[in-house]
């Protein structure tokens, strides 16, 4: 097992789990930690022992918050558009990672937290969680290439409910939107993900790293336009350059609700 102050890695034959650690703060994540995901996974990759990554939480309240807020650059939302940030970076290496992923969502998951859940192969979430993606309610746009991932999960009707309205939603309608693949009571979390990690590492390597592969190349192939992509990056620099952003920021920090103007 290996320890740093935001990331818990724990290898145990073929199986390693990598664990959020920030229980304070319900997990929120920050650039160091997302970085030391892509590192750890691209370290498993090449060293070709692991056979399924299980991700989660420490602590019993949050798989994760969502990203920190205060770690936020003036630039960060084109720079996750354009995938320049540790956010994609830490996304595209659990993509890449030729084996299974497993989302072990010990509580309740926002923004780019359940984003870190999405893009695993598999979620299992424990009952009463809550999931949300709230960008809108802060003045932020999400990049696309983060929304096409609920897209090809649940479909655009459920993905403009999640993004447009930014409410919470249950676990039970989680599951009942295909958002997450089952759901678990607290005490049996562990044991459901743990058995389906082991029973998918005694599966053919081969074939698992072939199938993976099969579904990921039928997502990326959903794909935008030169202008549409262009049109997307003029809209996003003109949320990131808004009014309404800063107001965003602000009232977070002051814990109100905000004033957006469309500005």
């Amino acid at each position: 097992m290996s320890v740093t102050d935001e990331l818990i890695v724990e290898e145990n034959g073929a199986i390693c789990t990598l664990m959020f650690n920030r229980p304070e703060k319900r997990n929120l994540l920050t650039p160091k930690m997302l970085l030391e995901v892509k590192s750890t996974l691209e370290r498993l990759g090449e060293e070709n022992r692991v056979r399924c990554v299980v991700i989660t939480g420490t602590g019993d309240k949050a798989f994760s918050s969502g990203y920190d807020i205060s770690a936020i650059g003036e630039d960060d939302m084109i720079r996750n558009h354009e995938g320049e940030n540790p956010l994609p970076l830490a996304a595209r290496a659990i993509e890449k990672f030729p084996y299974p992923v497993i989302a072990m969502m010990n509580g309740h998951a926002f923004g780019a937290g359940l984003e870190i859940a999405v893009t695993s192969d598999i979620r299992i979430l424990v009952e009463g969680s809550l999931l949300g993606m709230p960008p809108v309610k802060l003045g932020v746009v999400y990049s696309y290439r983060g929304v096409k991932k609920f897209l090809n999960l649940i479909g655009p009707g459920y993905t403009k409910e999640l993004f447009l309205v930014g409410k919470a939603i249950s676990a039970e309608r989680a599951a009942q939107i295909g958002l997450v693949n089952f759901l678990a009571p607290e005490n049996e979390l562990e044991s459901i993900t743990y058995d389906m990690a082991e029973e998918i590492s005694e599966n053919a390597p081969l074939s698992l790293k072939a199938l993976k592969e099969m579904t990921n190349v039928w997502e990326r192939k959903k794909i935008v336009s030169p202008d549409d992509e262009s049109l997307l990056r003029e809209m996003i620099l003109d949320v990131q350059n808004s009014a309404d952003y800063k107001e965003g920021q602000k009232s977070f920090a002051e814990k109100r609700k905000p004033k957006f103007k469309g500005e």
